[in-house]
């Protein structure tokens, strides 16, 4: 250490307690800016605190105010190509951007009806001599797709019958991957050999015709099917069979041309839509600007509920979309999406579960707070079914008054009460509410009822749940998806309902993938939680889970479950239009499932969602993606309800700037000490 004197050392010495000094104050400095950004405080006296881009307009032609609406996606879909896409995202956004040959009456719910979209009425049947059947099919004169450089001087022209043939043979090309192909291919004619021969090649051959789709002229086409299928009207409401024009498929090749490389049609179909996709960043959002061509369809001017009769007059008939702009940021966060709710900068969102204590008062209604701002609350039950699946070819479960033992040892009400807050009703039957096949008045016999449970199981050969070959408690696995927290809570409150009876539950946790694979392959005894979404709104779509021909790897019948009474009352049911008859074959294989019990009915999936009072809604139809050609808004409302819910507050930024002052006269002190 030679060359360094006494004051050299303590210089030293004072620049090593400063250098400390000032790394903490640097610290606590960054760390104050960073809890202020995070935090409520930043929200009441930023200069502007609305987190949406500018709109791209302000007002109309005419002057008035451009009406944008705001609302969030959960994640990015996977694509739109409206052959392959099937993610609820990408529904979502197709809606918006894609017509459909029908539609459902935004209105109408219960039941559900089918209108014309792109069609100019609702098909023709006609039954042949020979069993087969067509369905005759007219196109909207005048409607066009959108302006896209696909077409010449980038001019959208008009669908005609062959953009329709075109997308059909879409669904036949192996490489698109169509979700619903092995739906329609038993029945449309023609596709399974088109498919098969573009497996084959490696190259599917466009210029082939499909059978089943005859072009008649250029406003007119025939569906041709092999057998009678009336479900196939509900398929003509979903994307996957709206018209693609050719020349958007070879445009938008991904390819580079000119230096420049094109989107996929993947990501860019061009549709008739009543919006157009104006910007889109991955994990970002979505911008949707109105088409001002569109002319496809009008708010209707019937089905208004009584409760809003009066003010949804207003609509009737009016142009479509009624609303000038979209944006829809990409948020995985429920806090925060509800924490932009609450200040005005989302136009509705669902009620998270574990705040609907804080935002639904015990008798089912708004709470106070939110109600004075005019925030009202609304409750979207789902069109699905979950319960419990039995596997009926297990050799203990094979026994149908075991499984109605189990059946009325769970307590389906307690479920709900606890897991869903209270807001999902139980689920008395298989068909779902709204749904054509629901019998508004029926009682579950197999509801929960430990008492006849107990006298169930001992009529099965279990007294006390005790298994009379090793005089212990009859051992049954149940299989779970345990991802998380909650899901082995309910996994714990399904096994204590059943060994309730005296039996021994062993849980055996899967990863999602394992738990499909199980339900797959009939690995398992138990399997709570099961449940299923319907596609269309038919009794079809949910009593074919246990039709017998539907056992996996062919269809869904996870439970295993065969009968052939059930078989042939659903094959006749299936093929009948909607009427006291079917609903009779309904009540019918109801009474079946009750009797045999290849599961326990649990819930339908509910869920509470809070509305701004420039949103008002104008439909609450659940087979709709939002529907948001029907949206309104009042933008002078929400115009003076932004102003007075941000309203600039001064006190947090005072508490913010008396701690960092102390934080520094604290960092000064401490500086001084070092330097003594």
């Amino acid at each position: 250490m030679r060359g360094r004197g006494k004051g050299e050392g303590r210089k030293a010495k004072g620049e090593k307690g400063s250098g400390m000094a000032r790394t903490f104050f640097a610290q606590f400095v960054r760390l104050a800016v960073i809890a202020f950004r995070l935090s409520p405080f930043a929200l009441f006296f930023a200069c502007d605190t609305n987190p949406h881009p500018a709109p791209t307009r302000t007002t109309r032609d005419d002057g008035t105010p451009w009406r944008v609406r705001y609302t969030y996606l959960a994640d990015d879909p996977r694509g739109l190509d409206p052959q392959h896409a099937y993610d609820q995202m990408a529904h979502r956004v197709q809606e918006a951007i894609l017509d459909t040959l029908l539609e459902y009456h935004p209105l109408k719910t219960d039941p559900f009806e089918l209108i014309p979209a792109l069609l100019e009425t609702l098909p023709e049947r006609t039954a042949e001599p020979d069993g087969k059947v067509t369905y005759t099919c007219r196109l909207k004169r005048g409607i066009h797709y959108h302006n896209d450089p696909c077409f010449p001087g980038g001019k959208g022209r008009e669908v005609v019958a062959e953009d329709v043939h075109f997308a059909w043979l879409r669904m036949c090309d192996p490489k698109i991957e169509c979700p619903i192909y092995s739906t329609l291919e038993p029945v449309v004619i023609g596709m399974h050999e088109l498919y098969e021969a573009g497996k084959k090649s490696g190259n599917f051959d466009y210029s082939a015709r499909l059978s089943g789709l005859e072009v008649v002229d250029a406003q007119t086409f025939k569906i041709r099917l092999s057998s009678p299928y009336p479900q196939i009207i509900y398929w003509l409401a979903m994307q996957f069979t709206t018209p693609v024009p050719r020349e958007a498929v070879e445009y938008y090749d991904g390819k580079m041309h000119d230096g420049v490389q094109r989107a996929t049609f993947n990501w860019h179909p061009v549709g008739t839509g009543p919006f157009v996709i104006a910007e889109y960043e991955e994990a970002h959002r979505f911008r949707l600007v109105r088409n001002p061509d569109y002319r496809t369809s009008v708010f209707p001017s019937d089905g208004f509920p009584p409760e809003k009769a009066e003010w949804l007059k207003q609509f009737a008939g009016q142009k479509l979309p009624m609303i000038d702009e979209i944006e829809w940021p990409i948020l995985r966060e429920t806090h925060t999406m509800w924490l932009l709710a609450r200040q005005g900068y989302f136009d509705g969102t669902a009620v998270a579960k574990d705040a609907v204590g804080r935002v639904v008062s015990a008798n089912a209604e708004i709470s106070p707070d939110l109600k004075a701002r005019g925030m009202s609350l609304e409750k979207d039950t789902e069109l699905g079914t979950f319960f419990v699946s039995f596997n009926c070819s297990d050799p203990v479960l094979a026994n149908p008054k075991l499984r109605k033992a189990l059946a009325c040892a769970y307590n389906a009400q307690g479920y709900c009460d606890i897991f869903k807050y209270g807001v999902s009703p139980v689920a008395t039957q298989l068909v779902p509410p709204g749904i054509f096949g629901h019998i508004n008045d029926w009682a579950n016999p197999n509801a929960f009822n430990l008492e006849r449970a107990k006298q169930l199981i001992a009529e099965a050969g279990y007294p006390h749940g005790i298994d009379p070959k090793t005089g212990q408690p009859l051992e049954l696995s149940m299989d779970v998806t345990a991802t998380g927290s909650e899901e082995r809570q309910t996994a714990e409150y399904e096994q204590r309902c059943f060994e309730a009876l005296g039996v021994k539950i062993t849980v055996r946790e899967n990863t999602f993938a394992k738990m499909l694979e199980k339900q797959e392959r009939g690995q398992f005894q138990i399997a709570p939680s099961t449940g299923w979404g319907a596609d269309y709104p038919d009794p079809e779509n949910f009593f074919f889970l246990f039709y017998s021909k539907n056992i996996p790897p062919a269809g869904k019948n996870e439970s295993r479950y065969m009968s052939p009474e059930f078989d042939k009352v659903f094959e006749q049911m299936a093929l009948m239009d909607n009427g006291p008859e079917r609903l009779a074959l309904c009540k019918q294989l109801l009474e079946m499932l009750n009797e045999d019990c290849p599961c326990a009915f649990n819930f339908h999936k509910a869920y509470y969602v809070v509305v701004q009072p420039w949103a008002r809604r104008t439909h609450a139809n659940m087979m709709l993606e939002g529907g948001p050609k029907y949206l309104q808004i009042d933008p002078a409302i929400r115009a003076r309800c932004w102003r007075d819910w941000n309203r600039p507050s001064y006190g947090p930024l005072a508490l913010l700037v008396i701690a960092v002052i102390a934080g520094l006269i604290y960092a000064v002190r401490w500086n001084r000490r070092l330097n003594a």
